[in-house]
């Protein structure tokens, strides 16, 4: 330790024992914890002790807890684990068994400040720092202190209960290293007795008639599957898959989160044959004992498994789809090839999902649609990918949004009530019709493409979080729609498209709305960087109002709008792109954009918001 460090110690402490010194400040204690961490990286804990009696003197004075605030309490409890995560120190604390009288279950929890969470998450950080070597694992086996964490699993504070849960996976993990050989323990006889106790209390905590007390016991399990990677875990998961298994027989199905993310960790591991231990069979029977909304995460997961069946993909699939397919259904559309869309015997179960009221009917589609986008963007992704169908649905749910859908079936009917002007469900649309654009789309779906999006970006029902995506989804699909190999050229269809578009976006250059004024300015910067070199852009862009206006909001009162009309301007005058001088205004936005071009900061100079928005950008 430094000298000058060393100096200073004994007033430190003196102030910490000091119940009249009050310590304000958590983060000045959390410095200390770091200080004391990095000085015993390179010294012996032990020596630290010997040569510094003041500390000594503070660890001890923990034993006295009414003299000391919860603050402080917390933070020596945190560092005498510290101090005995080396175990020549541990062995010297526990002789004067201040160890016992810090964490026994005679100790702490006889404190009136037990009842502050900060206390007890002190204490468990103080734990997991101490169990570090063997002579630890004999100290909590015989003191008591896996019950008190075993009660602090239910704690009413859910970060206390949450680092009570990692704690016994720490603890299971170094008890099954194996002692001093270091070889992994295979054989439950042989398992040591603080690995029994944590691993009956989770079997017995699988049998509990009791929720949290199973969802504590697959969260201890979930989390130790995706931490551990021995032989010891396929041990384990032999010895407590038939209790998780009879959980399935249980209705309803207790704590079904935990007890998805607790299968898809056990499938994860490298370690277990998944296929022998029955795993694959499990996550068929679950994925069809669930409700379409509880489904449809673990059909994701198990979509994203390496080595899973086919059999288990395309029932996974069928279930991701399911939702999608009633909308096609409920249109009156056809599914698209058969085992892609078509009905199945989940169908009558998602309709019923969709039509038992509005948030379920809107927590369904969003889940649906954002877990197909992230499945579309992986390795993963199912051959064949059904774009045609996916895409019919997108686009009839944006009708369904709007008011434009048709439906002919009293399903349909009700779905129109539902979700009109669901802004939720139309931001998921379009995220996901944006990713679908990455597909091969016949030109006719195109069409209907660019139709559903002019409406959107058309309607004065559109929100401007609506209109920000829908602005984006509409770029994504000029880009990607009909284009010839190696040209980045719009198609025909699309500059077709774009005559419809410049007299929408002019409307969204003058709303009211400075979002929308914004996200329209961020459109037109990327279109000009795409196609501004482009004739016939350039054509369409010059017969509209749409470069004049743009100009006109680097006057704007708000400086987002300022800044993004910045770099629209800079766009115009970098490709030539200025509106015909017919009248002052233009004649002044001119030379304003070409200011903006060639000397940006003698423009914004003057505009200290404008300023700080822009270097925050870079």
């Amino acid at each position: 330790m430094d000298p000058e460090c060393s100096r200073l110690l004994p007033a430190l402490c003196a102030v910490l024992t000091d119940p009249r010194q009050l310590v304000a400040d958590d983060t000045c204690l959390e410095k200390l914890l770091d200080w004391f961490k990095t000085v015993m990286e390179t010294e012996s804990s032990l020596h630290l002790l010997q040569d510094h009696p003041c500390l000594m003197e503070l660890l001890s004075h923990v034993l006295k807890p009414q003299d000391m605030s919860p603050r402080v309490l917390s933070f020596a409890l945190r560092l005498v684990g510290i101090f005995a995560g080396q175990e020549d120190c541990f062995q010297y604390l526990q002789q004067g068994e201040l160890l016992l009288g810090l964490f026994g279950e005679t100790g702490a929890l006889s404190w009136a400040s037990w009842n502050v969470p900060s206390v007890r998450s002190g204490w468990i950080q103080g734990l997991c720092s101490l169990a570090h070597h063997p002579s630890a694992l004999h100290f909590l086996a015989d003191s008591g202190a896996v019950d008190t964490i075993f009660s602090l699993q239910g704690d009413p504070s859910l970060f206390v209960a949450s680092a009570a849960s990692q704690l016994l996976v720490h603890i299971l993990a170094l008890a099954m290293q194996g002692g001093a050989s270091g070889s992994p323990i295979s054989e439950a006889a042989a398992w040591p007795v603080c690995a029994q106790k944590i691993v009956n209390h989770m079997e017995e905590s699988l049998h509990s008639k009791a929720t949290p007390q199973v969802t504590q016991a697959l969260n201890v399990l979930t989390t130790t599957f995706g931490r551990c990677h021995s032989p010891w875990t396929g041990v384990l998961w032999g010895r407590l898959s038939p209790p998780v298994a009879c959980l399935f027989e249980r209705d309803p199905i207790p704590a079904v989160h935990s007890l998805m993310d607790l299968l898809l960790s056990v499938a994860r591991s490298p370690v277990l044959n998944v296929a022998a231990c029955g795993l694959w069979e499990m996550l068929a029977q679950t994925l069809s004992r669930l409700s379409p909304a509880q489904a449809g995460p673990l059909a994701l997961g198990t979509l994203k498994l390496q080595h899973c069946p086919q059999e288990l993909r395309t029932q996974a699939f069928g279930v991701l789809l399911q939702p999608l397919a009633c909308i096609l259904k409920a249109t009156t559309q056809a599914p698209g090839p058969p085992g892609l869309l078509d009905g199945s015997a989940g169908s009558l179960l998602t309709v019923d999902a969709l039509l038992s009221s509005k948030s379920a009917c809107v927590g369904l589609l969003c889940q649906t649609l954002a877990h197909l986008e992230e499945l579309q963007m992986l390795p993963q992704c199912p051959c064949p990918w059904p774009q045609m169908p996916l895409l019919r649905a997108t686009v009839t749910i944006l009708r369904l949004c709007d008011g434009s859908a048709d439906p002919s079936s009293s399903v349909g009917g009700r779905l129109c009530g539902t979700l009109g002007g669901c802004v939720r469900v139309q931001r998921a649309a379009l995220d996901f019709l944006g990713t679908l654009s990455q597909g091969m789309s016949p030109l006719e779906l195109v069409l209907e493409v660019f139709a559903a999006l002019l409406k959107t970006l058309e309607s004065p029902e559109s929100s401007p979080t609506v209109l920000k995506k829908a602005f984006q989804a509409t770029l994504r699909w000029l880009q990607n729609s009909h284009k010839t190999p190696n040209c980045s050229d719009l198609s025909p269809d699309a500059l077709l498209f774009l005559g419809e578009l410049f007299p929408i976006l002019q409307k969204r250059l003058c709303s009211p709305c400075w979002e929308v004024r914004d996200s329209a300015l961020e459109f037109l910067t990327h279109l000009i960087r795409h196609w501004g070199g482009q004739a016939d852009f350039r054509e369409a862009l010059h017969s509209s109002e749409v470069p004049t206006l743009a100009r006109q909001l680097l006057q704007d009162p708000e400086s987002y709008v300022r800044a993004s009309a910045v770099g629209a301007a800079g766009q115009l005058s970098s490709r030539g792109l200025q509106a015909a001088p017919t009248s002052p205004e233009n004649r002044q936005a001119q030379q304003v954009g070409a200011i903006c071009c060639c000397q940006p900061s003698e423009w914004v100079s003057s505009d200290s918001d404008l300023w700080q928005l822009l270097l925050r950008d870079r």
